[in-house]
């Protein structure tokens, strides 16, 4: 075996060699996604300061007053509402109470027609 008048060393000196990190791009894609938490959490920080500080006061008064005015009607129709179902309630009620007595008449007709009387004349 004849060796090579260099040593094997040699070769690994003549090439180029980059050592780079095994984790490209991770930090990249770190940063982006703080970036993108910093930024939504500003514009809800920066949201809630303009509603409870920067909003017009007239404004939120008129939607105040609209809300009472909402909740006067909403009172209102289910008031409606419950006199309805009241006579809904008493209307069924009736209907049934008259459906008793027509049929004790259709009884009492059934029984005088099958008894052979005769119906008033003329």
């Amino acid at each position: 075996m004849k060796q090579s008048p260099h040593s094997p060393n040699h070769d690994l000196t003549r090439k180029e060699y980059v050592l780079s990190p095994s984790t490209r791009g991770f930090g990249r894609v770190a940063f982006f996604l703080g970036m993108l938490v910093a930024v939504l959490l500003l514009a809800v920080v920066g949201f809630r300061f303009f509603e409870n500080h920067l909003a017009p006061a007239s404004f939120l008064s008129d939607v105040r007053a609209e809300n009472v005015e909402l909740k006067k009607e909403v009172t209102r129709l289910r008031f409606e509402l419950e006199v309805e179902l009241a006579t809904r309630n008493e209307l069924e009620r009736q209907v049934a109470t008259l459906n008793e007595q027509l049929k004790q008449v259709g009884d009492e007709l059934a029984f005088l027609k099958a008894a052979g009387a005769r119906g008033p004349t003329k």
